[in-house]
């Protein structure tokens, strides 16, 4: 008798489920999802977002750190180049400071590896034009 009314419980409970969504619904939708394993499987997927997007940042985060790093050597790279050309006109001098000077930025870790990305792309430019004027 006990069983049957067990069964006949979770019977109307499921009927009752309009919604999986533990924030909607109530009392009977959430004794129904915990019964169902909705939520369970909810938290699963969540949990796989969450490491899915940990993943995301700590790639672009190495990202950053590799970029930081190319930007560092092609500065120095630079640095070397002009000692070795010697003086050189207003323009060259400007844009040789102005890639040495530059602390790429963003708001975001994507808009700042974009920064770092174009910063790059100029200091390598400027580092073929030094070498042409070197020799």
């Amino acid at each position: 008798m006990v069983r049957q009314s067990i069964i006949v419980f979770t019977l109307v409970l499921a009927g009752c489920e309009t919604s999986t969504d533990p924030a909607e619904g109530g009392f009977f939708n959430g004794v129904s999802g915990i019964a169902s394993g909705t939520y369970q499987r909810q938290i699963e997927e969540d949990e796989a977002d969450v490491a899915a997007a940990e993943q995301r940042n700590a790639a672009l985060a190495a990202q950053i750190r590799g970029s930081e790093s190319e930007l560092a050597n092609l500065k120095v790279r630079i640095l070397n180049q002009r000692n070795s050309v010697g003086p050189t006109n207003a323009a060259t001098t400007n844009r040789i400071n102005r890639v040495l000077a530059a602390e790429p930025t963003g708001s975001s870790d994507t808009e700042k590896l974009a920064a770092l990305q174009r910063s790059i792309a100029d200091a390598r430019a400027l580092s073929e034009d030094l070498a042409k004027l070197s020799g």
